[in-house]
């Protein structure tokens, strides 16, 4: 896109543009990988170590049963964040004692929990690289969503009318006449480098001919 839209960019320019931009999702790529790990390993160490401190060895007294119910209630808060507050409900019932492979998540809440934590801490930085790949996952989570509701048989999902080769064109139809509408009565609303490639395509007498500088397209990146 920094080749097609940035016009006058000078080629060196256009190349350190995207060398950045690479190099910031290569980066933020490879810190969600490693803190996302660290975070499953930490997971599993302590939902292996939660349930052997079952608060036994409470004394009688007054102040030792407060003592007591104060422990019970943090070690349930504690519980409930590293092991997920339906832990309990789960179809898959988790043994703590077995352990599953290196680098993968003890239960399925561990998956969310780290992926939270990550996303919040990695992702959570608001740049084009960041926003281009939220709206990558967006969308595929929503179509796997849509997938995971056909498998189970939830209506509507599961009628034959609304498999993939049927709905695709229909879906394409409204996403694309939904954006030509935003653009032409509220381009306000789109992402400035959408709204600049537009602006290119649909707006100008020639393609490539918009005065696109250095700054544009690097304040693009910071929107």
């Amino acid at each position: 896109m920094t080749f097609l839209f940035g016009n006058k960019l000078p080629f060196r320019r256009k190349l350190q543009v995207i060398a950045k931009l690479a190099a910031e999702h290569s980066i933020n790529l490879a810190s969600f990988a490693c803190l996302y790990k660290f975070l499953l390993a930490s997971l599993k160490v302590l939902s292996r170590l939660i349930p052997q401190n079952d608060g036994s060895g409470d004394g009688g007294g007054g102040a030792s049963v407060h003592s007591g119910i104060l422990r019970r209630l943090i070690k349930s808060v504690v519980s409930m964040v590293i092991n997920g507050p339906f832990s309990t409900s789960l179809k898959r019932t988790i043994n703590p004692s077995v352990s599953t492979p290196a680098g993968l998540p003890q239960q399925p809440y561990h998956a969310f929990l780290a992926g939270a934590v990550g996303g919040y801490i990695v992702w959570g930085r608001y740049s084009s690289v960041n926003y281009q790949l939220i709206l990558y996952l967006a969308s595929r989570i929503l179509v796997g969503c849509i997938k995971l509701a056909r498998e189970k048989g939830i209506r509507p999902f599961s009628w034959k009318k609304l498999e993939f080769a049927n709905s695709y064109p229909y879906g394409a139809a409204v996403i694309w006449g939904t954006v030509m509408m935003l653009f032409e009565e509220y381009p306000e609303v789109l992402h400035p480098s959408l709204r600049r490639s537009m602006d290119e395509i649909y707006r100008f007498a020639s393609f490539g001919n918009s005065s696109s500088s250095v700054s544009d397209v690097l304040a693009d990146n910071r929107r």
